[in-house]
C-alpha cells in the first residue's frame, strides 16, 4: 500500500507526483487536457507509466492512443496502472497526452469522489515526467460538459455530443492546480482490457431521413421517419474504397450497421462528410423497431458527433457500449462510409474450456453461454453491457460460479467480490451495487454475498482471502441474526424506505421501491429468510474451514432455529408447498423460488422434500425466471435419478428457444427486448447458467474443476 503526499517523495509509486486538476472544472461531466513531453536520448530498459484518475483516462503517446481505462474503484481504495510503454517510445521528443473525464456523480457504476489525476513516467524507475502544478491543462472542448448531455441510464451515467470543429484554446489558468486527495494506492487487482481493431461489421439498410426536431437526441433519432433507398443489400465493413451512401432530399442521410453478434466496444466512426455536419449515433441489440431503439423510457442509447467536411476518424475511449446494431443519423445528402461500429474491448480470459456432448443443442448452448459471460466482464462482472454495466452480487453469483468451469478464474472473482465488501454500509448491508452509491438496496443480495464468498473459498481454496473478509461477513451474519423477532423466529421484511424487498423479477417477487413499509403491512418473506438461512450456512462453513469451530457452532445453532421457523410458518400441508409470504397469521403467495430456495438451504425436513421437489416440477406454480432457475434446478438434483432429464430438457427448452430466435448472447428474461417497458437487456450475465449444470451434473464434477481443459461427455 502507497500513500500518495502530494510535497513528499515517500510514495513508492508516485513519488514526487501529485494530484492535479483544473479548479474550474469541479463539477459534472467535465473532460480535461494534461500534457507533457520529454526528449529521449536512448532507448534501453523499460519505459513505465504509473497513472490514477476519477473518474476515466486515456493515454496518447506521440499522438495515438496507448491505453485506457481506470479500474473501477473506491476513494479509500484507489487503483492505479503501471503500464509498460517500452514500445511506444521513440528516440527524440515524446509528447504525452492524458485526456481525463470525470463524471462527478453517483451512479450505478461510479462512487464519486474528488476529480484529479496523478501520474508519472520512469525509465529503469527513474523518474522523468511527474504530473504537478506545472502540467499544462485545457478543458478538452470538443466534448459538451454539463448535466444537459443526455445520460445513457441513470445507472451508466453520460453518453457524449462531441464537436470536431472546437479546437481546444489554452485558457488564461492553463497550468495545474494541486488537489488535495490523499489516498492508498492499490495495484490494479486484474488484467486490462484489450482494445481491439474494429469489429467487422456489415451495412444492412440505408436511405433517408426527415427529422424529429426534439432537444433530447435519442428521441429526435427514434422518431424520425425513415425512407429507405436502394440498393439494400449487405455491404462488409471496413470498406477500403468506402461505400457511397445518398439520400433523396430530406434532412439526412441513414444507415444501419449489424455487427453481425452482440459486442461490447468505443464507438468508432471513419466517414467522410461532403460538408460540415452533424451524425447521430444509435445503438442497440435488436431491429424489433425496425430500426434501433434509441429512447426507451428516460434511457437515450444516442450520442452525437460533429463532423468537418471531409475524411473524419473518431473513437471515443471514455464510453463503453454493448451492442449488436449501429445507427447513424447524418445531416448531410450523402457520405462516403469507410466504417461504422466499435474497437471491441475484451477482457482475457487466461483459459477456455471445451465442452463437447453429442446433441448440439446443448453444445450452441454451452458456446453461447460463454459467449454471454465475455461480454459482461470488464473491470468486473457486470449485468449487461447495454444498458447497465452494474456489478451486482446476485448477478454475478451466477457469473462467478459459471466462470469457475468456462475459464477456471479465480483473480476475476476475487477482485468482483472485494469491491463489493469494501461498499459496507453503515447498516451492515451492502450497497445495491459496487463501487457506487445508491439510493435503496436489496437485503437479499446482501444474503446471498455470504454464499458467494463461501463458493469462491471452496473452488478456489483462497483461505486467505476469506479470512480478509471476515470482519465484513460477520457484520452482515450478525445484522440479519439481530432482526430475527423473538417471538416468531423470523426475520420481517425490512420496512425503510432505503430497502427494496426485491427477490426476482416475477409476481409478487419483485417489491417495491415507492416508500417505508407500515406496521400494518408487515409481512415475513419465506425467499428472505432462506437466502438468510443459506448466507449463514456459508459462513459457518468458512468458519469452520478457518479453525474457527466455537464461532461456527453459534452461526449454525442460529441457522437451524431460523430453518424450524420458517418449516413451522410457511409450510402449506393441505397443498404441500410452502407459501412465500406471512401476514398477520395469514400464508399466500406460491412459486418456484420459495420452494427452491427452501429445498437447497435445507429447511424443507425430508418427509416434505418428495412433495416440494413434484410441486417444483409441476408448472402449477408461479415460476422462476431464467436467473433463478439455478435455484430451481439445483433444488430438482436433490434427486437426479428423477430429475435430471427434466432439469436438461427445460435448459434446451428455454435457452433453445433464445437461440432459435437469433439470441447471439442470452436474455435477461425470456421475454426478451419487449420486457421492463421494452428496455429488457438481450445480453445478462447471470443467464450463462447452463455452463454451471453442464459441468457439476452433466460431467459430475461437483465443484471440483481440476483438469478440466478437455471436458467431453456423451451423456
Amino acid at each position: 500500500m502507497n500513500k500518495a503526499d502530494n510535497t513528499a517523495g515517500t510514495d513508492t509509486v508516485f513519488k514526487n507526483a501529485q494530484w492535479i486538476w483544473h479548479t474550474d472544472y469541479n463539477k459534472p461531466n467535465v473532460y480535461l487536457t494534461f500534457s507533457d513531453a520529454i526528449n529521449i536520448k536512448e532507448i534501453s530498459g523499460v519505459f513505465k507509466f504509473y497513472i490514477s484518475v476519477d473518474t476515466n483516462y486515456a493515454l496518447y503517446i506521440n499522438d495515438e492512443l496507448a491505453e485506457t481505462g481506470q479500474y473501477a474503484d473506491f476513494p479509500e481504495y484507489k487503483v492505479y496502472d503501471e503500464l509498460d510503454i517500452t514500445d511506444r517510445i521513440i528516440i527524440g521528443p515524446n509528447y504525452f497526452r492524458i485526456d481525463c473525464y470525470h463524471q462527478g456523480e453517483d451512479s450505478s457504476t461510479h462512487r464519486c469522489d474528488i476529480a484529479g489525476v496523478i501520474f508519472r513516467l520512469s525509465h529503469n524507475d527513474e523518474t522523468l515526467l511527474i504530473s504537478s502544478g506545472n502540467t499544462d491543462v485545457m478543458p478538452f472542448t470538443q466534448f459538451s460538459m454539463g448535466q444537459t448531455v443526455e445520460k445513457v441510464s441513470g445507472q451508466l451515467g453520460y453518453s457524449f455530443r462531441y464537436d470536431s470543429r472546437n479546437i481546444p484554446v489554452a485558457t488564461q489558468n492553463y497550468k495545474s492546480s494541486v488537489v488535495d486527495k490523499p489516498v492508498i494506492f492499490y495495484p490494479r487487482p486484474i488484467e486490462k482490457l484489450i482494445t481491439g481493431e474494429n469489429a467487422p461489421s456489415v451495412l444492412t439498410v440505408r436511405g433517408s431521413f426527415y427529422d424529429h426536431v426534439d432537444e433530447n437526441i435519442a428521441r429526435q433519432m427514434q422518431y424520425a421517419a425513415l425512407k429507405f433507398s436502394e440498393p439494400n443489400i449487405s455491404q462488409p465493413l471496413p470498406s477500403a474504397e468506402g461505400l457511397v451512401i445518398n439520400g433523396t432530399g430530406a434532412d439526412g442521410t441513414f444507415a444501419v450497421i449489424d455487427l453481425l453478434k452482440e459486442n461490447t466496444g468505443f464507438v468508432s466512426l471513419d466517414i467522410d462528410l461532403p460538408c460540415d455536419a452533424q451524425i447521430l449515433i444509435g445503438w442497440g441489440e435488436h431491429l424489433e423497431d425496425m430500426r434501433v431503439r434509441t429512447y426507451i423510457g428516460g434511457r437515450s442509447f444516442c450520442a452525437s458527433y460533429f463532423g468537418r467536411a471531409g475524411r473524419n476518424k473518431f473513437i471515443n475511449p471514455f464510453l463503453r457500449l454493448g451492442l449488436r446494431y449501429m445507427q447513424i443519423h447524418v445531416y448531410a445528402p450523402s457520405f462516403v462510409l469507410y466504417y461504422a461500429g466499435i474497437c471491441p474491448t475484451i477482457y482475457p480470459v487466461t483459459d477456455k474450456i471445451t465442452f463437447s456432448c453429442a446433441d448440439n443443442l446443448h453444445n450452441k448452448i454451452y458456446e453461447t453461454s460463454v459467449y454471454t459471460l465475455i461480454m459482461c466482464m470488464h473491470e468486473h462482472y457486470e449485468d449487461c453491457p447495454w444498458r447497465e454495466q452494474a456489478l451486482y452480487s446476485m448477478d454475478s453469483r451466477n457469473q462467478m460460479l459459471c466462470g469457475y468451469y468456462a475459464f477456471k478464474e479465480f483473480r476475476f472473482v476475487r477482485a468482483s467480490l472485494k469491491l463489493m465488501a469494501l461498499s459496507i454500509r453503515d447498516d451492515n448491508m451492502l450497497e445495491l451495487c459496487a463501487p457506487a452509491r445508491v439510493s435503496i438496496t436489496i437485503p437479499s443480495f446482501t444474503a446471498i454475498f455470504l454464499t458467494q464468498v463461501y463458493e469462491y473459498m471452496q473452488y478456489s481454496n483462497d483461505l486467505e482471502f476469506a479470512k480478509e473478509l471476515l470482519p465484513v461477513l460477520r457484520r452482515i451474519a450478525d445484522e440479519f441474526i439481530r432482526r430475527i423477532d423473538a417471538q416468531i423466529g423470523l426475520i420481517a421484511c425490512f420496512q425503510e424506505a432505503r430497502y427494496w424487498n426485491f427477490y426476482e423479477w416475477q409476481e409478487g417477487l419483485s417489491g417495491s421501491i415507492s416508500g417505508s413499509i407500515t406496521d400494518e403491512d408487515i409481512t415475513y418473506d419465506a425467499p428472505l429468510n432462506a437466502f438468510v438461512s443459506l448466507g449463514l450456512r456459508s459462513f459457518a462453513d468458512i468458519l469452520r474451514a478457518i479453525n474457527m469451530d466455537k464461532d461456527a457452532a453459534y452461526y449454525d445453532s442460529k441457522r437451524l432455529l431460523l430453518n424450524k421457523a420458517v418449516n413451522k410458518h410457511f409450510w402449506n400441508p393441505d397443498d404441500g408447498v410452502y407459501a412465500s409470504y406471512v401476514k398477520q397469521d395469514k400464508i399466500f403467495h406460491y412459486c418456484e423460488l420459495t420452494q427452491s430456495l427452501i429445498v437447497i438451504s435445507d429447511i424443507c425436513p425430508e418427509e416434505n422434500i418428495d412433495a416440494v421437489l413434484g410441486a417444483l416440477a409441476g408448472n402449477k406454480l408461479i415460476s422462476v425466471t431464467l436467473s433463478h432457475s439455478i435455484f430451481k434446478y439445483d433444488a430438482l438434483m436433490r434427486n437426479p435419478s428423477r430429475y435430471a432429464r427434466f432439469v436438461f430438457n427445460q435448459i434446451a427448452e428455454k435457452w433453445g428457444y433464445m437461440l432459435y430466435n437469433n439470441a447471439t448472447t442470452f436474455w435477461e428474461t425470456i421475454s426478451g427486448a419487449a420486457d421492463f417497458g421494452n428496455a429488457g437487456s438481450l445480453c445478462h450475465g447471470w443467464s450463462a447458467i447452463p455452463i454451471y449444470f453442464y459441468f457439476k451434473y452433466a460431467l459430475g464434477n461437483d465443484g471440483d474443476i481440476t483438469g478440466l481443459y478437455e471436458c467431453k461427455t456423451d451423456k
